[in-house]
């Protein structure tokens, strides 16, 4: 299955663990637990305990995934999909609805999101399938069906939940395998051509408050106290900060209540607005540095599923940095992405947990040569 190299000890895989990125990652968590404690008033119960707690709980998980035995990990790569699919079928049935959406299941008392593991889980199985694809040019369209159908199935479940910004977020970490994996451009171009080509038809699909936000997205003036009220507050609130922000905890949009959804989709716009250019300009820099160390690791990897694997959990984080940057700033439509580390949201931190403990442990694993398998 693998390499004569003798595997690490537990003690060596510790010690050998990247801690520039874990270091990173645990910035970006403290800059959250500041954020969580200015919007509950400097008060420590609440919001900023729980957002503790499921860190807590997130690096327990972080350290399983990376320090287990990496032949786990690509055995049972399918069967961790299956039951990320799984939990996506019965959510509707067993799920809790929130705001007009199905999305969470109770398991043993605590709420998680399975769309959002499912973002990671999607990425394992296609790293998985394209390292044992042996590419020929003749029967490569047949070839693409399965990881086709893969990528679609959580997509659609995803959408019906309905959840159109993480099945976005999900297509795009599937299409970044199959970029990855060296398939012709060709393909692509032909999927961008046929998805402009089908842009009136998705329209008719979109369900009012969808289409509502496209359009205030091109326009949140339209429809200032409601549709467009989120953008608006969000843009007042990074402006009001200038260079150095208005100080910590003395935000007026965020504490007077203007800001919606602070301490999840928006909390980049509060910590623009207490600590201004300087205090956001720290937190893109942190993001890019992980972003760097993590695709730089990446391409350490000997093994085709270690490289793809890590660089989709790569390409996932940056995909979730970017859609919620650019959202809260009016440059992407209002979609309801958290902000990695950042944002409260206990199913988003154990996800991207998940998927760096991955990419640790095909750090660790980097001379470590997996043979093919078949489907």
């Amino acid at each position: 299955m693998y390499s004569n190299k003798a595997n690490f000890s537990f003690t060596k895989k510790i010690l050998n663990i990247n801690y520039f990125l874990v270091f990173s990652i645990l910035i970006l968590f403290g800059i959250g637990l500041v954020g969580m404690f200015s919007i509950s008033g400097g008060e420590f119960d609440g919001w900023p305990l729980k957002h503790l707690q499921r860190f807590i709980l997130s690096i327990i998980l972080f350290l399983f995934i990376a320090l287990i035995d990496i032949r786990y990990v690509f055995n049972f790569a399918y069967t961790i999909f299956f039951i990320s699919i799984l939990s996506l079928i019965i959510v509707p049935i067993f799920g809790i609805e929130s705001n007009g959406a199905t999305r969470w299941i109770s398991i043993a008392g605590i709420s998680l999101q399975p769309s959002e593991f499912v973002k990671y889980t999607l990425v394992l199985v296609l790293a998985k399938y394209f390292h044992s694809l042996n590419y020929d040019e003749e029967n490569i369209i047949t070839k693409l069906i399965i990881p086709i159908l893969i990528t679609m199935v959580p997509v659609m479940l995803v959408i019906s939940q309905p959840d159109l910004g993480t099945a976005i977020i999900i297509l795009l970490g599937g299409i970044s395998i199959f970029w990855l994996s060296g398939l012709n451009y060709k393909f692509f171009l032909i999927g961008l051509l046929s998805i402009f080509a089908s842009l009136p038809l998705m329209w008719q699909y979109l369900k009012d408050y969808q289409k509502d936000r496209v359009l205030t997205f091109f326009y949140p003036e339209r429809d200032p106290l409601g549709n467009g009220y989120h953008i608006m507050q969000s843009k007042i609130a990074l402006g009001s900060g200038g260079f150095t922000g208005k100080g910590f905890m003395e935000g007026t949009q965020s504490h007077l209540n203007f800001l919606p959804e602070m301490q999840t989709d928006f909390i980049f716009t509060m910590l623009g607005e207490e600590f201004g250019l300087i205090g956001t300009f720290f937190v893109l820099i942190t993001y890019a540095f992980i972003i760097f160390i993590s695709i730089r690791i990446s391409l350490m990897n000997k093994s085709l599923f270690s490289k793809l694997a890590s660089l989709g959990v790569s390409t996932v984080f940056f995909i979730y940095v970017f859609v919620n940057i650019g959202m809260v700033t009016g440059l992407l439509p209002v979609v309801g992405v958290p902000l990695p580390f950042i944002s409260y949201g206990g199913s988003s931190m154990m996800a991207v947990m998940f998927g760096f403990g991955l990419l640790i442990n095909c750090n660790l694993n980097k001379n470590i040569i997996l043979e093919k398998t078949n489907f």
